[in-house]
């Protein structure tokens, strides 16, 4: 990738040097991608279906720098953080009202129960914060919200002190999505105040041991930062209450340490699990060499690989669990190179020697689903050596130590217990907490029957909606959690249909014509509102189709549909038949195929049949479905993932996109607009901090000013077109928000949080206050000048009409293309510097900026004798 990125730097340069001999100035051209090159890409990515399900769409978002960088990450998420503390007025500083839903759930990695008050529980979730109940589960309220860290690994009391809460930061599941934390926190008031106590650079924490008799001896597992290869992860000791801390183990660059275990009896005597782990958009590793189970006798001064019995070679995820009445007996849970269950096992001695018990769960099936790697939780009974479950898609039990093994919960589908199990708590007499995809169960009948304890607005919310006959109904899609309409005053929104949800579209006019979709764009139907069929008829089997597969109904005719996969299709009539209305889009099969996909779409509320499409990588177009004439737009904007593209609702000529990715050097945040549909772009960003923004939305009527914008740590909006930016609502956490829209019956801004549900914002507070009149001359062009541009001894290069939020890099090359100078300028800096003519021979030499990676502006001068 470097090199390729380097060839078409160096063939930009030349590009603008043959063009300054043949005319007086330069004409900046961007250029279209290699095609050429080829990407090497790991078994396991080839399939689609060792993908979890939010897995997919966030991988692509990377495009094209598979290797994404958190450098910068966590200080834009502090920074949107203050800015939602600095109010600016304008009308944001009303709160937003959580529509729900409150009963679909999402994702907990992590559940802990207090040791003499069971009615205190502490629940993790996978990027939701920490949440606490006081009366059993009936009432539960956030109480990690201030902190930007909100994917949660593992939560621990000290022994000594159940007030002391600890969380470990960071998803221990390690899908594609960048769920990464910022370190260990301590609580000493039960959660009501919070203190980072170190290990921020181990970005995930998956387990946590605090010493029973000395609270300042800690011990944080982690499996450090997935995205590249490094010496930080392993398992961590402090013995001053976190003011320092030690690697006392370290397996490999690339393996962490995914569980630990310390024996009841003995608090010198631990175990723990490695894990070779590695996900990159390019590369998925989820087995190695390394993966053992390891032991210390003496606090982790030494320790020894345990292998009799064992498997050796390759190996995936350990999972281990110890008996707390008979703690020479351990249990492990082994993932086979194919994401399989391989075998569980058992040690009577304290792990010297092992043996496979007699039968694996399954009925014959994997038990893991063929995704071992999201799962490694088995958990013993700690009265009960025999009593015995494996977390996986469903719940397995056995009761005779392995020799058989039974379902102690619902079969999945049936939603009386959500798929996808990953922390189970025993207290009391055969009572018993789940933690699973969908939310948090309890059984008080030793696994006999189980029920909901939690209404937590957590969902991880992909697409939102608005149903016009319905306008009191919020409709949103929601990672492994189907499809589903309510609002705040109804405390058990329906699922109205299953999969991953995305996007619903409701007819304006005929309220029996509906769609929804699940994964991979499969659109399902109904013309009487009731019986669905499928809603892709027409669309070619072998076309590559987005996991979030995007279709509209037309604004101006109804009866008009687009969808688009590499290619756009159109449709008359409902349920839709499609048939092409434009070629391939992307660049064609360059990578692997969910880099090579139509990812946004949108017409022209103004003009009908002016259309314009987002790709993957990073192309932009403007088309007509009618005359199929398609203009590719792309020169000017990023080479991003294209998140969203906008047609103003006021303007034909103007256009909206936004763009996601994060690499060094490039923490901009992408949104530009065009008042020529597409001809040429502007940078809108204004003062937004470095986050990813994945929608844009812009209010009808007032001339464009109102914008707002979707982004990694919550909404944004402007009253200038984009000058000034300020953080929408003074109570949404700092979460990420993929999807915006207005519900216009009741004036309110719709959000989708992958974390907090769906949310809404009143846009009456915006409305009432003093909205500018928005002028296209607000944002200048930027420009670069050299000055005196003949010199003989030095000259100054600046950079003209940079925003404030762009970072900028200006580079002087010669007439061959060599690079001579390169400065590199950060956000507010402004770019200016003397270039002095060191030797130099006289004759033509150019100077020009990149911004976001792009040439932006560029200056031919002359350096005389």
């Amino acid at each position: 990738m470097f090199q390729r990125q380097q060839s078409r730097t160096s063939f930009s340069i030349i590009y603008i040097i043959l063009a300054a001999v043949a005319v007086i100035g330069i004409t900046l051209f961007i250029l279209k991608k290699d095609n050429s090159n080829t990407s090497e890409t790991s078994e396991t990515e080839k399939k689609s279906d060792s993908l979890r399900p939010d897995e997919w769409l966030d991988i692509a978002r990377e495009y094209p720098n598979f290797e994404p960088s958190l450098k910068m990450k966590f200080a834009a998420l502090t920074e949107a953080a203050s800015m939602a503390n600095q109010r600016g007025g304008g009308g944001f500083d009303a709160p937003w009202t959580v529509e729900g839903p409150y009963n679909i759930g999402a994702r907990i990695n992590t559940v802990k129960i207090h040791p003499t008050n069971p009615n205190i529980i502490y629940a993790g979730f996978a990027h939701g914060g920490v949440w606490k109940t006081t009366d059993g589960g009936q009432n539960w309220k956030p109480i990690f919200d201030k902190q930007t860290a909100q994917a949660i690994g593992d939560i621990e009391l000290d022994p000594k002190n159940p007030e002391i809460v600890y969380v470990g930061t960071g998803d221990l599941n390690i899908g594609g999505y960048v769920f990464i934390g910022n370190g260990l926190y301590r609580s000493n008031d039960g959660g009501q105040t919070w203190q980072n106590i170190g290990l921020e650079n181990q970005r995930i924490i998956s387990k946590i041991i605090v010493h029973p008799t000395n609270s300042n001896i800690i011990y944080a597992a982690t499996m450090g930062l997935p995205f590249q290869r490094n010496n930080e992860r392993g398992l961590y000791k402090t013995t001053n209450g976190g003011q320092t801390w030690q690697q006392i183990l370290f397996v490999s660059s690339q393996a962490g340490i995914i569980d630990l275990e310390m024996s009841p009896d003995n608090p010198n005597e631990l175990f723990a699990t490695s894990w070779d782990r590695i996900r990159t958009s390019k590369e998925s590793t989820y087995y190695g060499e390394n993966a053992k189970i390891w032991k210390t006798t003496n606090g982790g001064t030494n320790w020894q690989p345990l292998t009799n019995g064992l498997p050796t070679g390759k190996q995936g995820r350990i999972g281990l669990s110890q008996c707390t009445s008979q703690p020479n007996i351990l249990y492990a849970v082994q993932v086979d190179t194919s994401s399989n269950l391989s075998a569980i096992y058992r040690s009577n001695d304290r792990g010297a020697t092992w043996n496979p018990t007699a039968a694996n769960p399954g009925d014959g099936g994997d038990p893991l689903g063929g995704f071992g790697w999201y799962f490694g939780h088995i958990e013993v009974n700690p009265n009960n050596p025999n009593d015995v479950f494996i977390l996986g898609v469903d719940l397995w039990r056995t009761d005779d130590g392995g020799q058989s093994w039974f379902r102690a919960s619902p079969d999945w589908w049936t939603y009386d217990v959500h798929a996808d199990k990953h922390d189970l708590v025993f207290y009391g007499n055969g009572k018993i907490l789940l933690a699973t995809d969908g939310g948090l169960y309890r059984s008080t009948d030793n696994a006999e029957n189980w029920e909901d304890i939690e209404n937590i607005p957590t969902t991880q919310i992909y697409r939102v909606a608005i149903n016009p006959h319905n306008p009191d109904f919020y409709y949103g899609g929601a990672q492994d959690n189907g499809t589903f309409g309510g609002n705040s005053t109804i405390s058990q929104w329906d699922r109205i249909y299953g999969g991953d949800g995305f996007q619903a579209v409701f007819h304006p006019t005929d309220p029996n014509i509906l769609y929804f979709e699940t994964q991979n764009g499969n659109i399902v139907g109904t013309a009487d509102g009731s019986f669905f069929d499928s809603g892709t008829s027409g669309i070619d089997d072998n076309d590559r189709r987005h996991w979030d597969m995007q279709y509209i109904i037309s604004p101006h005719d109804p009866e008009v549909m687009y969808v688009g996969t590499q290619r756009i299709y159109a449709s008359f009539g409902h349920l839709p038949n499609w048939y092409p209305v434009s070629d391939d889009l992307t660049d064609g099969l360059v990578f692997e195929p969910r880099f090579h996909t139509i990812t946004t779409l949108d017409e022209s509320p103004v003009e009908q049949n002016l259309l314009y499409v987002g790709t993957v990588d990073g192309n932009v177009w403007r088309g007509n479905p009618t005359t199929m004439a398609w203009q590719n737009i792309t020169p000017g904007l990023p080479e991003r993932y294209v998140s969203s593209v906008k047609a103003s609702p006021n303007f034909a000529n103007r256009v909206y996109v936004t763009h996601t990715g994060y690499r060094d050097n490039d923490f901009t945040p992408h949104l530009h607009r065009s008042d020529d549909r597409g001809a040429t772009w502007k940078s809108v960003a204004g003062n937004l901090p470095n986050l990813a923004i994945y929608d844009v939305y812009i209010l009808p009527g007032h001339q464009d000013s109102i914008i707002f914008t979707a982004t990694d740590g919550g909404v944004f909006a402007t009253l200038n077109g984009g000058k000034n930016w300020s953080r929408v609502g003074s109570n949404m956490p700092v979460v990420p928000v993929f999807d915006l829209t207005i519900n216009p019956a009741t004036n309110r801004l719709v959000a989708g949080t992958f974390a907090r549900s769906i949310m809404t914002f009143p846009l009456d507070s915006v409305l009432n206050a003093s909205v500018p009149t928005f002028s296209p001359t607000d944002f200048a062009k930027i420009e670069l000048a050299v000055l005196p541009n003949l010199m003989t001894d030095r000259a100054n290069i600046l950079v003209k009409n940079l925003p404030a939020s762009q970072p900028c890099e200006v580079f002087v090359a010669d007439f061959s293309g060599k690079i001579l100078v390169q400065k590199n300028f950060r956000r507010g800096e402004q770019p200016s510097f003397v270039f002095e003519n060191q030797g130099l021979a006289a004759g033509v030499y150019f100077a020009f900026a990149k911004i976001g990676g792009k040439m932006t502006a560029a200056e031919k001068f002359v350096v005389g004798r």
